[in-house]
């Protein structure tokens, strides 16, 4: 079941994956690039897994001197952006809610926070399954399923694996859309900051007040995207900035740039005639 979005086939996984897998992606021609030859990555709320249907294909992020050239990759939640100038151009995208990658792998996820890791390092049966999905390489929904029958498999090894109570943090938080306190969370949770602080670490990745942050900035996010004009000033304090200085940092950490500059990515020729306190 799929749907076609600009090159991207979007499938549903099978309902006992639901609670843990978002959805499968089919992306072909890079047309998860914004701008060509430049792929940017920002904080969201789940992590991925990718098989790289390219044949020949290298990452290398901007600033670095690493070049990698994994063909089943993935990532863990990021709390900053990024930029590659060299990236693969078809693939097949396993998308997980936050929790939902420790579920199926058992493996602590702060291992995983702002990086890309080879799968192949993290289960030996993957040489097998990578090769088995070139061959169903232009055979996308036939691929998807084989990799959906292994994370069925992966889901039977770990039905011990509790994710219950980080879960419904989580949910508290999206709903909340990151304006919530971490202390009044975790006692309706009849546990200590600590205690909640070390589940996410282990089963997320990131802190609980960092995960309310990238919630919070995608909010932000999806805002600015709906609205031709903005008036910032509204926005900093509607969102519980006090500090626009704050503000203008921290959107450049997650985006890469101000947000303004990234409002006119959006609406490119717009020009917003609403209030800029500051350099925003």
């Amino acid at each position: 079941m799929f749907a076609d979005i600009h090159h991207q086939n979007m499938f549903i996984p099978h309902q006992a994956l639901q609670p843990y897998v978002h959805w499968y992606w089919y992306i072909e021609d890079g047309a998860f690039a914004e701008k060509p030859g430049c792929l940017d990555i920002y904080p969201v709320e789940n992590t991925q897994m990718s098989f790289v249907l390219d044949e020949h294909h290298v990452f290398h992020e901007i600033g670095t001197e690493v070049y990698s050239s994994y063909p089943l990759c993935f990532v863990g939640l990021l709390d900053r952006g990024r930029s590659f100038d060299s990236f693969p151009k078809t693939i097949i995208q396993v998308v997980f809610k936050p929790y939902g990658a420790f579920k199926l792998f058992g493996i602590p996820q702060r291992h995983f926070s702002n990086e890309g890791t080879d799968m192949r390092l993290l289960f030996p049966g993957m040489d097998s399954l990578s090769e088995q999905l070139k061959h169903l390489a232009d055979q996308p929904s036939e691929a998807i399923l084989l990799l959906e029958n292994w994370l069925l498999k992966r889901l039977l090894l770990s039905a011990k694996a509790d994710v219950d109570h980080v879960a419904y943090a989580c949910q508290q938080i999206q709903h909340a859309k990151g304006f919530i306190r971490i202390d009044s969370l975790s006692r309706s949770m009849r546990m200590s900051t600590t205690t909640l602080g070390d589940q996410f670490r282990e089963k997320i990745g990131l802190s609980p007040k960092t995960f309310s942050r990238i919630v919070r900035f995608n909010e932000i996010n999806n805002y600015i995207s709906k609205h031709h004009a903005v008036n910032w000033q509204e926005l900093v304090y509607t969102f519980g900035f006090f500090d626009q200085n704050h503000f203008i940092k921290e959107f450049k950490n997650f985006y890469g740039c101000t947000p303004s500059q990234w409002h006119q990515r959006q609406f490119p020729g717009y020009s917003s005639s609403s209030p800029l306190p500051l350099r925003i």
